[in-house]
């Protein structure tokens, strides 16, 4: 039987133990604690399942990849009978290494821990492949058992494919959600909340809660990084930008659609959290939003390296050679919204990073090679490609239209040298650059996204500046410019602190006449007047650690301020910063910028999960604020 293409994917990564391989699942645990940390390291997802499939030779190969979709779907370990009616010794004992213990040693508590007893077995296959007999066998071994033979091949890849692929939800039954997302947090002003309307079904008014754990993710209540084992700065670098997820997640349609650092990208039901598909590996981390438009999801992947060749050349060229960042691959992808399927792909020169922009049938992305390029958001096909004059490091293109003559143009912050640029979207023409006057310290403009006030015409970027070696500090600088011409309307330095070890600048969001910014610097957020640059208020996060805190953009709904930092979640009052709420849902959080659709916050963290959250956990008194 032929196999499509999507089920060769899936199936490629699925967990086989194959009959005469028991000792695959590890060594017999001959105490309480090793037996709980093997559960946990067979059972990443906290759900104890194991998938079997007939190991007869005459089989048919369809039973096999059915199989292992279904394992890789569950993060579930794969086993062969040893024939169409007989499990076999060696699958028995397998079976009987994966049983999860049912007690953990006092003080040993694993967070993650899967349910105790049994796993739950899948029987996959068709009737002439597994007999009935297996049922009972397993029945009378003491486990629980979903029977998912078939009479056919055909039948079976449909009835699996319904667990591992089912529909997405309609945008009938999700009207609060936006239709599309096609800028780094949402819209050009990173303020991503979406009301619902009176019509929206309960879970949208009232919120819903769920933890999804991708492959990588870690216990949430678990101290992660170590910083004995990776080191005063590198793991503080590691916990901002190179885990989890490191920018937040994308909501369209019903579906969270999030990137991780596990090279994966992954979609799930709003409502129920459940996986829908996923897509990956590709060649390297992803690290931004996924951009949804055109029937298309758009993820860029790519890593923060420099290679020593390419620094020996900066160097010695004293600044004059363009620096590249990015030291092994990096690409933008292509999926087909509704299936993960790949539908295009084009490779960059050097990283990437940064989340791209769709504009008008057109996807922007500016990358460590120096360059912006413009992509047929549905072929792929090259449109053009621009000379930044510097590389972007994580500054993901924004845009602005020309409401006069309706010219588009894409803007992107790039590091040495340290300018905003300006880019006509249709021809890739520079149409202005804005050379900083400030300071400007290690990536600079390049490290952080530019924000957009598309009504009063202005451009808010921020950067780290006037560093002092000597006591390790620096000041954080946000500029206004205007959007038409780049000249600077007005710059504020928002304090000293501690130089940040990784993504050392903060995400602004703009909203009713004033900017909200936070400062890895300082660990504070702050409010500032959009048209004169004065501070308004300040609010300090509390145990932001090593890293620092206040990265991630803020979203403004129901007259409240949401942001994630540290290990928290905020409500702040947006007129003093005064803190009204917050909640600790587990793990830390880098650069996330939330977002609320209704009364849920969804977002991802550095643990490699993605969360929903009613907003009532966060602030109780959200519930009598109204829509």
């Amino acid at each position: 039987m032929k196999v499509g293409r999507k089920w060769s994917a899936v199936a490629a990564a699925g967990v086989l133990l194959g009959a005469g391989m028991a000792s695959a699942a590890g060594e017999v645990p001959t105490t309480a604690t090793s037996a709980a940390q093997m559960a946990v390291r067979m059972f990443p997802s906290g759900s104890s399942a194991v998938i079997l499939c007939s190991g007869d030779p005459k089989s048919e190969r369809s039973d096999l990849v059915a199989g292992q979709a279904l394992a890789a779907y569950l993060s579930a370990p794969l086993l062969l009978t040893q024939s169409a009616g007989e499990l076999g010794p060696n699958t028995r004992q397998s079976l009987s290494q994966l049983s999860v213990p049912d007690a953990n040693p006092a003080g040993d508590e694993q967070p993650y821990q899967p349910a105790p007893g049994k796993p739950k077995v899948y029987l996959v296959g068709t009737t002439d492949s597994l007999s009935g007999s297996l049922v009972n066998q397993l029945q009378e071994l003491g486990y629980a058992v979903q029977d998912l033979r078939t009479d056919s091949a055909s039948a079976l890849l449909s009835e699996v494919q319904n667990i591992v692929a089912p529909p997405l939800p309609s945008q009938a039954d999700s009207p609060g959600f936006p239709g599309k997302w096609t800028t780094y947090a949402g819209d050009q002003a990173h303020n991503p909340f979406y009301p619902v309307p009176d019509s929206a079904p309960s879970w949208e008014k009232e919120g819903v809660m769920w933890n999804f754990p991708e492959k990588a993710a870690v216990p949430l209540s678990q101290e992660f990084p170590d910083l004995r084992q990776l080191g005063m700065r590198g793991a503080p670098v590691k916990m901002t930008q190179s885990l989890g997820n490191a920018c937040g997640v994308t909501a369209v349609d019903g579906v969270i659609y999030a990137e991780s650092d596990d090279a994966h990208l992954y979609a799930l039901d709003a409502k129920t959290g459940q996986l829908l598909w996923q897509a990956g590996p590709t060649v390297n981390a992803l690290m931004g939003n996924p951009i949804v438009g055109d029937g298309l999801v758009y993820v860029t992947a790519g890593d923060t390296g420099f290679s020593f060749s390419q620094v020996l050349k900066f160097m010695l060229s004293q600044g004059k050679m363009q620096l590249v960042r990015g030291l092994t691959y990096s690409a933008i992808y292509a999926y087909d919204q509704k299936t993960g399927r790949l539908v295009w792909r084009q490779d960059f020169q050097g990283n990437a990073m940064p989340t791209p922009a769709l504009v008008d049938h057109a996807v922007y992305e500016a990358t460590g090679d120096g360059h912006l390029y413009a992509f047929d958001s549905k072929a792929g096909k090259s449109l053009w490609k621009t000379d930044l004059g510097g590389f972007a490091s994580m500054s993901s293109a924004n845009y602005w239209r020309d409401p006069e003559t309706g010219r588009v143009e894409i803007i992107v912050g790039v590091s040495d040298a340290n300018n905003v640029v300006a880019v006509d979207a249709q021809t890739g023409k520079v149409l202005w650059k804005q050379p900083t006057t400030l300071n400007i310290f290690n990536t600079g403009m390049g490290d952080n996204t530019p924000t957009v006030d598309q009504e009063n015409g202005l451009v808010f970027q921020d950067s780290v500046v006037d560093n002092d070696p000597k006591t390790n500090t620096v000041d954080l600088a946000i500029y206004a410019m205007d959007a038409r011409t780049g000249k600077m309307v007005w710059s504020t330095k928002l304090g000293r602190g501690s130089s940040p070890p990784a993504y050392k600048a903060g995400v602004a969001m703009v909203h009713d006449g004033v900017v909200y910014v936070g400062s890895p610097a300082t660990s504070r957020y702050y409010a500032l007047d959009e048209k004169t640059g004065h501070v308004l208020w300040n609010f300090h996060f509390q145990n932001s650690g090593p890293a620092g805190a206040g990265r991630g953009s803020a979203v403004y709904a129901y007259d409240r301020l949401w942001v994630a930092a540290g290990p928290k979640v905020y409500a702040l009052d947006p007129k003093t910063g005064k803190e009204l709420g917050s909640y600790e849902p587990g793990g830390r959080f880098g650069i996330v910028n939330p977002v609320i659709v209704g009364k849920t916050m969804y977002l991802g963290n550095s643990y490699d999960w993605i969360q929903a959250i009613p907003l009532s956990k966060i602030d109780p008194t959200v519930q009598s604020s109204g829509a």
